[in-house]
């Protein structure tokens, strides 16, 4: 028997689900089933747990190890994420112990809630598009870096979407509306489906100043690309989703605030819904199959402006029907 069983069994869970999965979704899970093979190697370590093998952990195993991540203060939605990883991975091996845990330790079972995080402050919107028109067109880092935060901000597309963007697939339309047509999605080759948004009109001015800098940079670099973000080193096709991060985080330091790719997108959500959008239609153009996943994790017509908006046509109702009366 290997030294480390645990991560011998990922090796071959994660075989079989290659391809399966965006490159992304893969190593993320990786990533949590390592962690969770090394928490089980040390309990395992500490006579906590009957085994750390994935084949032979127990119901009774499943219980220590919940029990060791609440005592060490870790979320119950982060705890019930490790159980979905442990179950698909004990599950591959015939081993069912999550669903016995549930069963045998209902009260142990961590509550998972949602709640919708907050968009980007409006300041640091406003911060990030007047410094991504103000960049230097000889200064390539900060203007693509910029221009891809921006692109975050005014499309709401997910990092996978910007990087393997196409640059013919950003485009003005007759009536001078600008858009981009998404290619490579989320769940691409199975859920996800090719989607075309609405570019914010705050970012044209930006197109125009990245679209100079790029071609100034290409030219000097001696290449050519056809994607948004040209890779100007390497071989492949697309910028690296390293790169993505590297990007966000020189604008990060640039404006002294820190916000992820996913902020962005419940911005560009928030923002439409708050300037009057149908929120089907917001829900439809960040590619969501269903209305409640929007309201639940990107955005929401906000109370207050529901009530006054549904008070406003009472009243214009009210009244229109007192002048009926009157004539």
């Amino acid at each position: 028997m290997s030294r480390y069983p645990f991560t011998d069994c990922i090796n071959h869970y994660m075989d079989s689900l290659s391809g399966f999965n965006s490159p992304e979704t893969e190593a993320c899970d990786r990533r949590h089933l390592m962690n969770i093979g090394r928490i089980f190697r040390e309990l395992k370590a500490d006579g906590a747990v009957s085994s750390d093998n994935p084949r032979y952990i127990t119901a009774v195993d499943i219980d220590r190890f919940v029990g060791f991540r609440k005592k060490n203060g870790v979320k119950d939605n982060t705890i019930a994420k490790d159980l979905g990883l442990l179950k698909g991975l004990l599950d591959y091996y015939d081993n069912h112990a999550v669903d016995e845990f549930k069963a045998k330790f209902k009260k142990h079972i961590p509550k998972r809630t949602y709640k919708r995080k907050p968009p980007m402050p409006g300041y640091l919107r406003r911060m990030i598009l007047d410094n991504a028109r103000m960049t230097s067109a000889l200064d390539w880092k900060m203007t693509e870096a910029y221009a891809l935060v921006s692109l975050a901000i005014c499309t709401g597309t997910r990092p996978k979407e910007l990087r393997m963007l196409y640059l013919d697939h950003v485009y003005l339309d007759d009536d001078g509306c600008l858009y981009v047509d998404l290619v490579h999605v989320k769940g691409e080759g199975t859920y996800g489906d090719p989607r075309t948004v609405p570019v914010h009109p705050d970012f044209i001015p930006i197109l125009d100043h990245y679209l100079e800098a790029r071609s100034l940079r290409l030219s000097m670099a001696g290449r050519t690309s056809e994607a948004f973000f040209p890779p100007i080193r390497g071989t492949g096709e697309f910028i690296s989703y390293n790169m993505t991060e590297k990007l966000k985080q020189c604008v990060e330091e640039d404006v002294g605030e820190k916000f992820t790719l996913y902020a962005c997108r419940r911005t560009y959500g928030q923002n439409a819904v708050d300037e009057g959008h149908d929120l089907v239609n917001v829900s439809r153009v960040l590619g969501h199959k269903r209305l409640s996943t929007t309201q639940m994790f990107y955005c929401d017509k906000d109370q207050r402006t529901a009530a006054q908006e549904l008070a406003r046509r009472w009243n214009l109702g009210a009244s229109q029907h007192s002048d009926r009366i009157e004539d």
